[in-house]
């Protein structure tokens, strides 16, 4: 079974692309500033003890980013979704790192690991602003939150969409608001 870790620079240097060859040096720039300021530089996907896939990260120019730098699939996994959750770990750990966006340069092939096929980048979520070159992805939408999730139980259950509790008891959680 795959599994999402946090990803850091000490893994990444030792992991050349499967695609491109591509391996960072030790000390890349970009890699030092989301080690030292994230504690991490992306996330990567194991199975049975073997990376089989990365999406790495760096701090974005403006507060509250996350810039994509690359991303992979071992190709003997490819085609299993792999990518799709590489791109929702990263997300979600960008989220509890209080970030607000990741950006990625999109690519009209795979030819290399830093630029996705612009029409993946579109299947998980992001979006290429018309002004841009960097394709977004708007982490208060992509991850729904438990919260969201109690308020449509809420409109459900005020829609009439099933039972009421016994003695007429609509939620545990008591409101500030008194409804």
């Amino acid at each position: 079974m795959a599994r999402i870790s946090p990803l850091v620079a000490a893994e990444l240097i030792e992991l050349p692309c499967p695609y491109c060859g591509r391996q960072l040096p030790a000390g890349t720039d970009w890699l030092v500033a989301a080690q030292s300021q994230w504690g991490r530089c992306g996330v990567k996907l194991s199975q049975d003890g073997q990376v089989v896939g990365i999406l790495a990260l760096a701090p974005g120019e403006e507060r509250g980013q996350g810039l994509v730098k690359a991303i992979w699939v071992r190709p003997e996994v490819s085609g299993r979704g792999y990518g799709r959750q590489l791109v929702q770990g990263a997300a979600a750990d960008m989220v509890r790192l209080k970030l607000d966006v990741l950006l990625a340069a999109g690519g009209r092939t795979h030819l290399a690991c830093a630029t996705p096929p612009s029409e993946f980048l579109a299947a998980v979520g992001f979006v290429r602003p018309a002004d841009s070159r960097l394709w977004r992805l708007e982490l208060h939408r992509a991850v729904l939150e438990r919260s969201g999730l109690g308020l449509l139980g809420r409109l459900l259950r005020g829609l009439g969409s099933g039972p009421e509790p016994a003695g007429g008891a609509v939620s545990s959680h008591a409101t500030r608001s008194g409804r």
